[in-house]
């Protein structure tokens, strides 16, 4: 999932300057919002590993797991930055809008299908694991990635019985979180903060226990893709 962020690191390195404000500001970015919960989250229970789908999922699949909603992207951007203290929150809805921009040129690039929540909660996943672990999960990996979460998406009770309007906040809110980590992830390693860096993969650590129900630690993406140990 590798991104060619330039259009983004300026907005990303707004970011850090916030970060390096007091402690009382906050540790970023915030957790998923509460409309997740029952919805998809967790994605995975218990201790069995989650499944390796096939490389091509079924056409009906794919289908079930496309956001078919009308776009809210300024909408759910604004969501997602009113988990920040009010000074901050007009700057990180921008943010969050051009991270969307660029997610959608990474599904054109990797020829995604547009709209589909699978692709966007994988991006989510894989995007706080680069962050968490400080490594690149190539686009191979990330495409198998995708597969994992179609089906586990497709045969998810809370997703299947989504609105269309949940679906695409589910969507967009992925997407924008997903890419945004790995490109702070980028302007980090570019210049360094310490004190951003802890927090930022705190931040990390707790996306992915939300969403994958287990704690970071035993996370693994590998070239079979997704793997809880």
């Amino acid at each position: 999932m590798r991104l060619y962020p330039k259009t983004l690191l300026p907005a990303a390195f707004a970011l850090l300057l916030i970060a390096a404000a007091p402690a009382r500001a906050f540790d970023i970015p915030p957790a998923p919002p509460p409309v997740y919960e029952g919805l998809i989250v967790p994605l995975f229970h218990g201790t069995t590993p989650m499944k390796t789908s096939s490389d091509t999922a079924p056409a009906s699949v794919a289908a079930s797991t496309l956001a078919t909603g009308t776009p809210q992207i300024a909408a759910n951007a604004a969501q997602l930055a009113a988990a920040f203290p009010a000074e901050y929150r007009e700057r990180m809805t921008s943010i969050y809008q051009q991270a969307f921009d660029t997610w959608r040129q990474l599904e054109r690039k990797l020829q995604l299908q547009p709209d589909d929540a699978a692709s966007a909660v994988a991006a989510f996943v894989a995007g706080n694991y680069m962050a968490y672990r400080n490594v690149e999960v190539p686009d191979e990996v990330y495409l198998k990635l995708v597969n994992q979460m179609r089906g586990t998406l497709a045969g998810n009770r809370g997703f299947s019985a989504a609105s269309p309007a949940e679906k695409r906040t589910l969507y967009e809110q992925t997407a924008m979180v997903g890419t945004f980590m790995a490109v702070v992830r980028v302007a980090l390693q570019q210049k360094p903060d310490a004190r951003a860096s802890a927090n930022f993969r705190n931040a990390a650590a707790a996306n992915l226990q939300v969403v994958l129900g287990v704690p970071a630690e035993r996370v693994r993406i590998t070239e079979q893709g997704l793997s809880i140990q």
